[in-house]
């Protein structure tokens, strides 16, 4: 069975889908026994989620605009809710 250390080593290609079938069995068999490494593989996935997100391409500069918009009739008295 893998160490927690090959887990952490194959955690990537793991989560990707590029491992080759008997690393992948060798580290799913351990996350099956292994709470921690099941806690940093999702938290790995989270990681990697955010730094997608930060790494988008920012809106269009009309939907900004269409937004600032918005935010700047908030809180006005009277302003359509």
């Amino acid at each position: 069975m893998l160490t927690c250390h090959q887990v952490a080593e194959e955690a990537t290609e793991y989560m990707e889908g590029t491992a080759p079938p008997p690393r992948r069995l060798g580290v799913w068999a351990h996350l099956r026994l292994c709470p921690n490494c099941r806690e940093y593989l999702r938290q790995l996935g989270r990681t990697i989620g955010l730094a997608r997100q930060a790494l988008a391409p920012p809106p269009p500069a009309e939907v900004e605009d269409q937004l600032a918009a918005i935010f700047a009739t908030q809180g006005r008295p009277g302003a359509a809710e």
